[in-house]
């Protein structure tokens, strides 16, 4: 009797804990409220986990049928009031068909220790046996011409799975009476919860006294290695008592504090050290070098003579770095071959024949706009793709994100906006055309087309030219940035053209424009401006 009991708790205890595993969004875990419209004149005995998992913690299935009846019971009442798609349905269909098969296994299982120890209390019966015991260790043993042996020796070389699982049944039971349920979704959770436990345990029991000689370890400089090795295998035996699930409502101890403490911090450096700008500021940071372009790098080391080879001739770059900023960047044969080059893959750059834009043929400069900017090393054409907006396709919320995250790390951001749910993010890894800077009288225009299939809808944006280009001039587009009626809010322009609106987020007329009233409206739209944040009333 004692052994059907324990099987049967064992048994129900599994298929529980299987199933709510199986239920990560604890659809079932809960009575349904009964504001739900409907539900008890469709549903008659309605039930949930938490009703079978109080059965089954005290003890009050009889039988092992009437927890397959329960348990069947929940899932054919989600499948007759939710309809066929939802997720509710999808989820019991899925319980329904996993408790046949847990079934069928659950009574093999029980089966088999029922037979085992039926056929060895049978074929020796002349010997005597003690009661069972479940605790993981052995009963054979001599006493006075007594054997005491272990029923299921024949099972444990057979199938000693099945007798694990009857010596350790407890912990399926501290399982679903947990409220912190492993599942697929929290499983690196679940582990690191139990992780930092056994770190303090561990550090209380490296501090704990000699179990047989009741004083305190010596300290490490005083140790033998004999004593190690005791304090080792004392640690490793207190830990390994700690497999109980993690209690929400337990209170972390002032050691797992500590050990959370130490992670997050290691966890917030190793955050800094890969977004963090290596110069102080993304626009000098440039794209991520990858494994192809650290070869290249070493390969051109080797070519200049910073890592010459044996027998290898020194040589010199044409132009000297100091005088970069002066060159069109045609003057070497190298450049004006990567030019012609290019030219020839990809045509005459127009945008109805445009493919892979290259940054053969302009160069990032000190800007007298804003910092950095983006030049021609060669001349344009009106009509021909400059550059490519490259960077990191995102969403909306993922944007608002690292926009804050960009504000508090005082990282310029360069994001722009595609169409209405798409943006393409180019702050940390993005290519040469991040750094154009915008002008009221622009020379080029941004062009959204669609992607190469069959990915269309990632859309590219295409720097244009709107007139000739000279070589060594600064390319600019106007960014177009929505209207701002506040003025601290408006963000000053610093193009220095004669059409220049005086902020990039304003769009009154030009200071260039020829008509007269154009001006006049003007001054008197910067004069309103004035007086609204002085605070004093208009004149009618």
């Amino acid at each position: 009797i004692e052994l059907q009991k324990r099987c049967l708790s064992i048994a129900c205890s599994g298929i529980l804990l299987a199933m709510m595993r199986r239920d990560p969004l604890l659809l079932f875990a809960e009575p349904v409220p009964a504001s739900v419209a409907g539900y008890t004149k469709i549903v008659q005995e309605p039930i949930d986990f938490s009703k079978i998992r109080f059965k089954v913690l005290n003890d009050q299935y009889s039988s092992f049928g009437s927890f397959i009846s329960d348990a069947r019971l929940l899932c054919v009442n989600a499948l007759k009031f939710n309809p066929a798609g939802s997720i509710y349905a999808k989820v019991a269909k899925e319980l329904y068909d996993v408790l046949q098969v847990m079934q069928k296994r659950a009574s093999d299982w029980m089966g088999a220790i029922k037979d085992a120890h039926a056929t060895s209390f049978s074929w020796r019966r002349s010997a005597t046996f003690e009661p069972l015991n479940f605790d993981g260790k052995s009963n054979a043993s001599e006493e006075g011409g007594t054997t005491r042996h272990d029923p299921f020796q024949d099972l444990r070389r057979t199938w000693p799975e099945a007798v694990e699982m009857l010596e350790n049944g407890n912990w399926a039971r501290t399982q679903i009476a947990a409220d912190f349920m492993r599942t697929k979704e929290n499983e690196f959770a679940y582990y690191g919860a139990i992780a930092v436990r056994r770190a303090a345990e561990a550090a209380e029991a490296s501090l704990a006294p000699y179990p047989d000689s009741g004083g305190t370890y010596n300290a490490v400089v005083k140790r033998s290695h004999l004593e190690d090795e005791a304090l080792r295998k004392s640690i490793d035996e207190h830990v390994a008592n700690v497999t109980d699930p993690v209690q929400l409502k337990e209170v972390p101890t002032w050691r797992e504090e500590a050990v959370i403490r130490i992670l997050r911090r290691v966890q917030s450096r190793r955050v800094e050290g890969r977004i963090s700008s290596e110069n102080g500021c993304a626009r000098c940071d440039g794209m991520r070098i990858e494994q192809e372009a650290k070869m290249a790098m070493t390969a051109d080391a080797v070519r200049w003579g910073r890592n010459k080879k044996k027998g290898e001739i020194d040589t010199l770059p044409r132009v000297h770095e100091s005088r970069l900023s002066l060159s069109t960047g045609l003057a070497s044969r190298k450049a004006r071959k990567e030019v012609t080059e290019e030219k020839s893959e990809n045509g005459d750059r127009s945008i109805e024949n445009v493919g892979r834009v290259s940054d053969v043929s302009v160069s990032v400069r000190g800007s007298g706009i804003h910092g950095w900017g983006l030049f021609a090393d060669q001349p344009f054409k009106k009509g021909v793709v400059v550059a490519e907006y490259i960077g990191e396709y995102i969403s909306n919320p993922v944007a608002d994100a690292r926009e804050k995250m960009y504000q508090e790390q005082r990282i310029q951001d360069y994001q722009f906006r595609v169409d209405e749910n798409l943006v393409i993010d180019a702050t940390l890894r993005g290519g040469h055309g991040r750094y154009i800077n915008h002008n009221c009288n622009p020379n080029c225009i941004a062009k959204i087309i669609d992607g190469e299939p069959p990915n269309k809808n990632l859309k590219r944006v295409l720097i244009v030219s709107q007139r000739d280009i000279k070589a060594r001039e600064e390319i600019t587009y106007d960014y177009q940035f929505p209207l701002e009626l506040d003025l601290e809010e408006r963000i000053p322009c610093n193009c220095g053209s004669l059409l220049c609106r005086g902020f990039m987020n304003w769009d009154l007329p030009e200071k260039g424009s020829k008509n007269r009233i154009a001006r006049t409206q003007k001054r008197g739209g910067n004069m309103r401006d004035r007086i609204r944040r002085l605070g004093r009333p208009l004149k009618k």
